[in-house]
């Protein structure tokens, strides 16, 4: 029976992942080189270094300073952010309240650093929801490695079959089944394709659907 939840952060309980995509569009060009959407969706849950090695190895020598683009895209991601604010997903402030009221710990693990993740979910209201908070650079693999999903479960003090790990990207889905937690998907810019179907213990359209889904864990339990 599932009796923790872990949650991913952009695109998942924040809608960043569109404004991140715009932001990579802008720092890319101003920086001369052509913008490639696959490239960045691929990207999305990794750590900066292994980022990097994917924009060196499809750039090649164009590619002359990849830091300063990464500090660039996240200037102008955070100049929108404090004009317009972060928004939150469908469904994340009543599944939440749901999760607590009915008695599931919860975990946030996310690939974004702890000072930025601190900040935005701060800012819409939610950081007081989770029990534990787990950062990128708080493990030595980011997604898709299991590493921490691995430590989320730890710290709960479950086992990684008693978590559903609740997700929005391919990376992010890798990780929790390598983990042998029980991986969920709330699409968001990227539905589940062949390889990702085999691993999902559910796919969902919104945050939403999860709460059935876990009733029904519930009674079989």
């Amino acid at each position: 029976m599932i009796k923790s939840v872990i949650f991913d952060m952009d695109g998942l309980l924040l809608d960043t992942e569109r404004l991140s995509l715009s932001c990579w569009n802008l720092a890319l060009r101003e920086a001369g080189l052509p913008y490639v959407e696959q490239l960045i969706l691929d990207s999305r849950g990794t750590s900066a270094k292994d980022m990097q090695a994917r924009f060196c190895a499809y750039y090649g020598d164009a590619l002359t300073d990849f830091e300063a683009i990464y500090r660039r895209k996240y200037e102008i991601s955070n100049e929108v952010i404090a004009l317009e604010g972060p928004h939150l997903k469908v469904g994340v402030l009543t599944l939440l309240s749901w999760l607590r009221d009915h008695g599931y710990t919860m975990a946030l693990a996310t690939s974004t650093d702890r000072p930025r993740a601190s900040r935005l979910l701060k800012s819409v209201g939610i950081y007081g929801y989770f029990d534990q908070y787990l950062y990128g650079d708080m493990v030595t693999h980011c997604k898709p490695a299991p590493d921490i999903f691995l430590k989320a479960a730890e710290i709960l003090d479950r086992s990684p079959q008693e978590c559903l790990v609740v997700e929005d990207s391919p990376n992010g889905i890798r990780a929790a089944h390598a983990a042998g937690a029980k991986p969920a998907m709330v699409w968001d810019l990227t539905r589940p394709d062949e390889e990702l179907r085999g691993m999902l213990y559910a796919a969902c359209s919104t945050l939403l659907d999860l709460i059935p889904l876990l009733r029904a864990d519930r009674a079989d339990g």
